[in-house]
């Protein structure tokens, strides 16, 4: 379960070991990722860590074989690490906001490309041949509602998550015989303290007036992010789905984008 120490992933990893997997939280803070399996260790489910980048080939490989070894293969791959590179610090600073498309640099592309489409690869190249060896594998990718419609100026991760649902289409023809399935799931504007507090600010610039965060939520789906329902999503709204494609249930569910998103996205599918 890749970046599983706050957020969406943070919440997937509780609901799987709620529902009796060992699940293996990743994060590159040890203490935020420490948490995490404490929280789910706290409420009676089995985790244990595994502290790493995923944006080069080395990280990628160490953060595998560590997960190989702790419990001798993976069953179920959730990769949920992304981001984009203006969300990401450097020299110690985060980069806010998004460069406009045309200013956006190639570096940034790299960047985005590697943490999102670059991990999930390497990573499923790691993994997936003890999948396909014990015949039953589940292979989970997290992109988002931008992967099908894309904002602006969000030019290097829009791609990079359309990439993935992409992937996981190709992919799942590729291992239709071996027992191994492969989705997507594409979340849309799902709840944090960080999404919180950038919506709240939103609001104090347009001028709204204070009302209550339900409020807020309501006037932000009706008005400026249209969506049948009126709030944002929870990391269990995400959770809920990852764990029905991750069970035995979904075993006629693969290359297929599932998207969890209040009914945000216009597309038919």
């Amino acid at each position: 379960m890749t970046g599983s120490s706050s957020g969406i992933g943070a919440g997937i990893a509780q609901l799987l070991a709620d529902e009796g997997a060992i699940v293996i939280v990743h994060g590159r803070d040890r203490a935020k990722t420490e948490a995490v399996v404490a929280s789910i260790r706290e409420a009676g489910g089995q985790a244990r860590s595994v502290i790493g980048s995923l944006d080069t080939s080395d990280g990628c490989e160490t953060v595998a074989g560590a997960c190989i070894d702790m419990l001798g293969g993976i069953d179920v791959l959730v990769n949920n690490a992304g981001g984009k590179a203006s969300g990401h610090l450097q020299d110690g600073k985060q980069r806010l906001p998004n460069a406009p498309w045309l200013e956006t640099p190639w570096e940034d592309w790299r960047w985005t490309y590697e943490q999102n489409m670059g991990a999930a690869v390497r990573l499923i190249q790691k993994l997936a041949p003890g999948m396909i060896e014990r015949g039953f594998g589940r292979i989970i990718n997290i992109a988002s509602a931008s992967g099908t419609q894309p904002p602006p100026d969000l030019a290097d991760y829009c791609p990079a998550k359309a990439a993935m649902i992409n992937m996981s289409s190709g992919l799942a023809k590729t291992l239709g015989s071996t027992g191994v399935t492969v989705n997507t799931v594409t979340p849309g504007t799902i709840m944090s303290p960080a999404v919180k507090e950038n919506f709240t600010g939103w609001a104090k610039q347009l001028g709204w007036a204070d009302s209550g965060w339900e409020d807020l939520e309501r006037r932000f789906t009706t008005e400026l992010m249209p969506q049948p329902i009126k709030r944002f999503g929870r990391p269990d709204d995400i959770a809920r789905m990852v764990a029905l494609i991750a069970s035995p249930l979904s075993s006629y569910m693969t290359g297929s984008n599932y998207r969890v998103d209040g009914g945000f996205c216009l597309s038919v599918n």
